[in-house]
């Protein structure tokens, strides 16, 4: 067997000041078909570092790690790997977004103190590091790949949440605070809190508990993004009580996740070994809840379909052919719209509330307004 020079002997644990350590323009991240080296005496230059850290801002949520380190300050827990380059001045071959939050922390409590704790701005002055000694060339494909190839193993999305909201309860946070311990906005923070909790539900009280397990929990949280406020309102998202307060229209939802067949159903067989099957499930991938919101939202009659043969491909296809459909008869017949515009106001006017006739300001408005409508009659009926 031919013998490999073991890496742990390239490393030596060292600390440097954050000021000597520059980000690596040849890391993989960055690289592209028209990517081109750049040689060690050019990585230190200011318009070369100062593209890699936009581009780790707009493309690999840098911010993110800065929120987290202005409350935690620089946490240790890996070292980053580095490469000297000169004397004092060294690169990293790991740990090019952390290197970067920690820089842009310190950038912005230099143009403003207010920006951060002292001792926040203490842990980050020195970094403890790895430095690697060795000859390779392409070091940082290697730690790269140890790390992000086959390197740590990600926690489930349940857990992630669970790790939030029991954060939260011990040490009373709002999701502003606890988003920023994990670099969330409060809104991030809330979908994973409000997953969790509608998770919770369903584990626990639900017709599915037997059937629901973590695989579940993503789709969950999907059901908190900002598009996907129809179907909370379906099953009657209760903020207060952190729970979907129409059990019913729950369990249905489930039912799409964990379908059960009833054809199989008779009553010779024990219901505890009757369970939906996920393989089955009519939802999917998360983002079929999309869907769902839409035709919630916008096209009921075919939602209704979905709802019988749950078929969900079938009732948005029919769906939006009707919404073509309907938009092409009003470009080629305006009067359509303008007829139906006519019938709403009319409806509107017969069912004027009438506190409007109590408030001299609004009623005022309003005979103004029938007024226009009653000059513009009268110019049609001349015509």
């Amino acid at each position: 067997m031919e013998q490999t020079h073991p890496i742990f002997k390239e490393l030596i644990n060292q600390d440097i000041p954050l000021a000597n350590i520059f980000l690596d323009p040849n890391n993989p991240r960055f690289t592209s078909m028209d990517w081109e080296w750049v040689a060690d005496d050019r990585i230190i230059n200011e318009k070369i570092q100062k593209e890699l850290t936009e581009k780790l801002k707009d493309e690999y949520s840098v911010e993110s790690l800065v929120m987290n380190m202005e409350i935690n300050g620089y946490l240790p827990i890996d070292r980053v790997v580095l490469r000297k380059i000169t004397d004092n001045v060294y690169v990293v071959l790991e740990g090019n977004r952390r290197i970067c939050a920690a820089k842009l922390v310190k950038e912005r409590w230099d143009e403003n103190e207010n920006a951060a704790f002292q001792d926040i701005i203490e842990s980050i002055n020195i970094i403890p590091a790895l430095v690697y000694t060795g000859s390779d060339t392409e070091a940082a494909w290697i730690f790269q790949g140890l790390r992000h190839i086959t390197g740590i193993y990600e926690w489930s999305a349940f857990n992630k949440a669970r790790l939030i909201v029991t954060l939260m309860e011990e040490e009373d946070l709002s999701l502003t605070q606890v988003g920023k311990r994990f670099g969330l906005t409060a809104f991030g923070a809330g979908q994973w809190v409000r997953g969790y909790f509608a998770f919770k539900q369903a584990k626990e009280t639900s017709d599915y508990v037997r059937e629901v397990d973590e695989k579940a929990y993503t789709y969950m949280q999907e059901l908190f993004s900002r598009s996907n406020a129809p179907i909370r309102e379906w099953m009657e998202w209760d903020e207060t009580n952190k729970k979907f307060n129409d059990e019913l229209h729950f369990n249905e939802f489930l039912s799409w996740l964990y379908p059960r067949n009833s054809e199989e159903y008779n009553e010779s067989i024990d219901p505890s070994s009757f369970k939906g099957d996920w393989k089955n499930r009519k939802l999917y991938k998360r983002d079929d809840i999309r869907t769902l919101s839409y035709l919630v939202s916008k096209a009921p009659k075919e939602f209704e379909l979905f709802r019988i043969d749950g078929n969900l491909e079938k009732s948005y296809t029919i769906a939006i052919q009707k919404s073509y459909e309907e938009e092409a008869k009003k470009i080629s017949d305006p009067s359509g719209e303008l007829f139906e515009t006519i019938d709403e106001l009319i409806r509107k006017l017969e069912n004027i509330p009438f506190k409007i006739f109590r408030d001299s300001t609004q009623k005022t408005n309003l005979f103004l307004k029938l007024e226009q409508i009653m000059k513009l009659y009268n110019e049609f009926k001349e015509e």
